[in-house]
């Protein structure tokens, strides 16, 4: 695979992703004053499904174009975690000025923050091995590993921790954690 320039390898493929996620939240948020009601639904559910494929899924976008355009495993690893962060520095930002300093850091842990990243691993390791497939399909050149340990490692954190977060519906997880929040600030 040929390496392209930073444009297509890094800032297109994260950008895509990102650009989808701003416009979608933006598109949700003006479309709550539109009339008829009937318009306000489709766009606020329209962009709600937007949402959740550039927040939830957008790794898999971001990490096949970066994959396809040559990037290395690093890059796409910074590749698929731009949204996520940006989105989850976006709602924590939201607490600063109303919790302490602390409270802040500690929000960071909750599962709804921490979950976008882990999902976001999920998807690029889901993104690898298909992205392997297809190349060695494409190529026939046989020494491309379907299944590379990092692609894996990261297959499997993402697959644990997604798996940890959402265990017994999200309860578990979240009564851990807010027992944490009321020991360390209450």
């Amino acid at each position: 695979m040929e390496k392209q320039p930073v444009m297509k390898r890094i800032i297109l493929p994260a950008g895509t992703v990102l650009i989808l996620m701003i416009v979608s939240i933006n598109l949700y948020n003006v479309s709550r004053w539109w009339r008829p009601q009937s318009l306000h639904m489709f766009f606020a559910n329209f962009s709600a499904a937007l949402m959740f494929i550039s927040i939830w899924l957008g790794a898999m976008i971001a990490n096949t174009m970066a994959f396809f355009y040559g990037a290395s495993f690093r890059e796409r690893l910074l590749v698929c975690l731009v949204t996520p962060v940006v989105w989850d520095a976006n709602v924590i930002s939201d607490f600063i000025g109303i919790y302490s300093p602390a409270e802040v850091l500690f929000a960071c842990l909750h599962g709804v923050i921490i979950g976008a990243v882990f999902v976001s691993l999920l998807c690029m390791g889901i993104s690898e091995i298909w992205c392997r497939m297809i190349y060695r399909k494409k190529t026939g050149d046989t020494g491309m590993k379907i299944f590379e340990f990092k692609s894996v490692l990261v297959l499997v954190t993402g697959f644990i921790m997604s798996f940890i977060l959402l265990f017994n519906g999200g309860h578990t997880f979240y009564y851990l954690y807010m027992e944490a929040y009321t020991k360390l600030f209450l």
